[in-house]
């Protein structure tokens, strides 16, 4: 038996272990502070309050907290305006100002603050933006109250009108530094939440010398200044109408338990109607009318930025790119007239994508072209798309063919080979960046086959209608556009090449993985990307298998491109789940409908390409089709789908009708 020597003793390995273990013991003890039984209980009773708390354990003070200032509670020293601006806010958050007290008339409480000249200069960081946030608060409450029922309280309405109405250089003092001494980044930001509430409340009577100051204070040499003017803008722009927060209800209300003891309920609440309503719309065309005398400008200020690029002035660069997104998106639901002028010297900014420029512009950048090209809601419903997509369609393959783009990606740090690859692992890499780049070279796909195409149908017309005297001519022109297609066909299939290795060089795919499955491999975390690139690779496929009958180019264009294979990729993804179908369907988010429709004429018409296709997964496909079929006649019969759906229920009947009858031809 092994043994120690411990003491002048022979011990065995066991009385050694004992001999540890009194040792541990005896030192917790030593450490743990000595238990002091409250008054009138024994020491030694024992109680759950006997073991050691976290504190005893850790040895160390709890952590400090500051104590928490509960509304209407004065804080010492507190001077009496900030107490009525705090009075102010809680009768706001309870919807309700008739219980107002009279020292808060409709503009006493703006006379107070803003009319001494240089009054707002000594105000304290803590004071400016109680000043700042009761605006906002006051504008948003009028504004929301107006959106959701269209009448407000009378008194609301009344000291917001004064806001609106008064002059009291509040665009000014809200743009300047002239608050709280000093250009505070927390006030300014404040700042600019409270100004795009004040000119969206303002609705039809905002000052026109209010848009042109900010207008003229995005071409300041300052960023910061910059930056806040074109966050306005965009902010204006971006506004949404009917925007209800889960913790109110339908008119606005908090449905939080606080208790308001200025606030006086709302059912007795004196409301009245608004005439004008609550329309966004105004606001928002002022923006624009006031950016569009100065838009040249600003867009050779920012281009001359960008090419001289400094990472001081990478915020006022990202916020105008933002802003012209703004402009552009259907979102801001502006008429096409009046965003016309704003699709101008797209083409100079493409140019500029290279490597000098950080990861971020180059996202900004790819995210404004994509808004420009948005081709799963609008560009594909249309018969004939507009000068300016197209001419950006053409730029982006034409530098992805001739220019290499790709090879300037920064998907890496450095810049070398696709995107500076040093050897690392492909998850190092910025992927949503190659999100934003693969799905521009799709969508320049698309609508360059798109135009092609209806710029062949548009000439067969022509000759048709011209009569039978002329049939030399009209086989002439046939014949020319047929050589063109082609032309057109293998610069795409180029594009699509390039593309590819790019891909393949930077995501760990199997070199083998045709793009049709790779696209929804790259997509599979952003539905709305994934079902749009899924049109794109449909549409493409569809046009140019129509105008390329039989050649090399069209079949390489139709393996790389095969709808069935996206479709059974984006059916493996979503584990053949028919009820994601019908989710997708439902929701206005994607273009997914749209998607569905096209692919199951597809389907129909190419019925022996999609069984080939399908080999061993027919079953499987054919299941989750049928379940959505049942799935949507069993809606439809309790009418609860929110539009028609009859056209896709008949294609997906007929291609359920074709696979039981076995039609595998």
């Amino acid at each position: 038996m092994t043994s120690t020597q411990i003491g002048g003793r022979r011990n065995t390995i066991s009385d050694t272990k004992n001999y540890a273990a009194f040792v541990c013991e005896t030192f917790v003890k030593i450490r743990r502070p000595r238990y002091r039984a409250p008054s009138g209980k024994c020491p030694d009773t024992k109680c759950e309050s006997d073991s050691p708390t976290l504190e005893e354990r850790t040895m160390t003070e709890p952590v400090k907290k500051r104590a928490r200032v509960h509304p209407g509670v004065d804080v010492v020293n507190q001077p009496q305006e900030d107490r009525e601006l705090v009075a102010l806010q809680e009768l706001l958050l309870s919807q309700c100002l008739c219980s107002l007290p009279e020292v808060l008339d409709e503009v006493g409480w703006l006379e107070r603050r803003i009319l001494p000249q240089g009054a707002c200069t000594a105000w304290t960081r803590d004071q400016a933006l109680l000043f700042v946030s009761t605006l906002q608060l006051l504008c948003e409450t009028s504004y929301k109250q107006l959106s959701s029922q269209g009448i407000q309280c009378r008194r609301l309405a009344r000291m917001c009108d004064a806001v609106v109405t008064c002059n009291y250089r509040l665009i000014e003092l809200l743009i300047s530094d002239e608050l709280c001494g000093g250009c505070d980044p927390y006030v300014r930001f404040a700042s600019g939440r409270a100004l795009p509430a004040l000119l969206v409340a303002s609705r039809q009577r905002i000052d026109p010398m209010w848009l042109e100051t900010l207008a003229d204070a995005a071409l300041v040499p300052s960023p910061l200044t910059a930056t806040f003017a074109l966050d306005v803008f965009r902010r204006v722009l971006e506004w949404r109408d009917v925007d209800c927060h889960p913790t109110e209800d339908a008119s606005g209300a908090s449905t939080s338990s606080s208790v308001n003891s200025y606030a006086s309920p709302v059912g007795s609440c004196n409301q009245v109607p608004d005439p004008e309503g609550a329309d966004s719309q105004a606001a928002k065309c002022a923006c624009i009318h006031a950016l569009e005398s100065r838009w040249t400008l600003l867009v050779n200020h920012y281009d001359s930025l960008m090419a001289s690029y400094a990472s001081a002035n990478e915020a006022a660069i990202t916020t105008f790119v933002a802003l012209w997104e703004a402009i552009i998106s259907v979102k801001a639901n502006l008429s096409v007239v009046d965003t016309k002028p704003f699709y101008s010297h797209l083409d100079g900014f493409v140019v500029l994508l290279g490597p000098n420029l950080p990861p971020l512009l180059w996202k900004r950048l790819l995210g404004l072209f994509n808004e420009v090209m948005c081709y799963g809601s609008t560009l594909a419903l249309q018969d004939t798309i507009a000068e300016e997509p197209c001419a950006l369609a053409h730029l982006v393959v034409r530098s992805v063919k001739d220019w290499h783009l790709l090879d300037a990606l920064p998907f890496r740090s450095g810049n070398g080979g696709f995107g500076g690859r040093h050897g690392g692992s492909s998850e190092e890499g910025d992927r949503p960046l190659l999100q934003k780049m693969c799905l521009l070279v799709l969508k320049s796909v698309a609508v360059t086959v798109k135009e092609t195409r209806s710029d062949s149908s548009s000439s067969d017309a022509s000759s048709s209608s011209g009569g039978g005297g002329n049939g030399g001519s009209s086989e002439e022109e046939a014949a020319a556009a047929a050589d063109d297609m082609a032309v057109i066909a293998r610069s795409i299939a180029e594009v699509l090449r390039r593309l590819d290795a790019c891909v393949k060089s930077l995501m760990p795919f199997h070199p083998e993985t045709p793009l049709a499955q790779w696209v929804v491999q790259l997509f599979s975390d952003q539905d709305d990307a994934l079902v749009e690139g899924m049109v794109c690779c449909l549409d493409v496929e569809v046009g140019l298998s129509v105008a390329l009958t039989s050649s090399l180019v069209s079949n390489t264009l139709r393996t790389a491109l095969s709808p069935t294979q996206t479709f059974a990729q984006f059916l493996r993804t979503v584990s053949h789940d028919h009820e994601v179908l019908l989710d997708l369907l439902v929701s206005n988010e994607t273009c997914f409908l749209l998607y569905l429709l096209r692919f199951l004429k597809y389907a129909r018409r190419q019925w022996s390409d999609f069984v080939a296709a399908c080999d061993r997964e027919l079953e499987n496909i054919m299941t989750v089709l049928i379940r959505l079929r049942i799935s949507i006649n069993r809606l439809v019969s309790k009418a609860l789908f929110p539009y028609n759906i009859k056209p896709v229920l008949r294609l997906l009947e007929k291609c359920e009708r074709m696979y039981e009858d076995g039609d595998f031809h």
